[in-house]
């Protein structure tokens, strides 16, 4: 007898009214990441985040000092992509002729923009990323948004084409 009303005592937390009877009026309390989730979302506008996105790249490129067949390199500070992967990323995305590559470390991933002349006219966009993508850009307008499965695949797709996409057209 004992032990059971050890056992009831220790069940004080468990309603046990009728389900009709149980007060409903709490509301479930949000966790930290909900919270932060829905303080950073509040007010958010695509539009202005696409414009902004489109600013920084260039502002980029007006303080571009690299030559063309060069690559720049940015560090965000908040770490450094392994030296080996960046290695790979630059040797599987010679820069075409006329071109020049920007570096944007963040640390967990990087990010590769390459222009051609004028200088942010034409340029791609490549977050490498788990599933890597890749953004063309003529005249500030997005032309063409291409997402991979992985940085291999992303490399053996985009090189092929990286002329293409920064050199323009010839004229018939």
């Amino acid at each position: 007898m004992a032990d059971e009303k050890a056992f009831e005592e220790t069940k004080w937390w468990i309603d046990r009214r009728p389900v009709k009877e149980r007060d409903k009026s709490a509301e479930p309390v949000k966790g930290i990441i909900e919270k932060w989730a829905i303080e950073l979302l509040k007010n958010y506008n695509q539009d202005e985040a696409a414009k902004n996105l489109v600013d920084i790249n260039q502002r980029i490129f007006k303080g571009l000092t690299i030559s063309p067949g060069d690559w720049g390199y940015y560090s965000l500070e908040v770490g450094a992509y392994p030296p080996d992967r960046l290695a790979k990323i630059k040797s599987a995305l010679p820069l075409p002729a006329g071109t020049r590559g920007i570096i944007i470390d963040a640390g967990f991933s990087v990010r590769v923009i390459i222009t051609g002349e004028p200088v942010g006219a034409r340029y791609v966009d490549i977050n490498f990323v788990d599933a890597p993508s890749l953004d063309f850009w003529v005249n500030g307008q997005l032309i063409e948004e291409r997402v991979f499965s992985n940085v291999g695949e992303a490399l053996k797709r985009i090189r092929p084409d990286l002329p293409g996409y920064l050199n323009p057209p010839e004229d018939p």
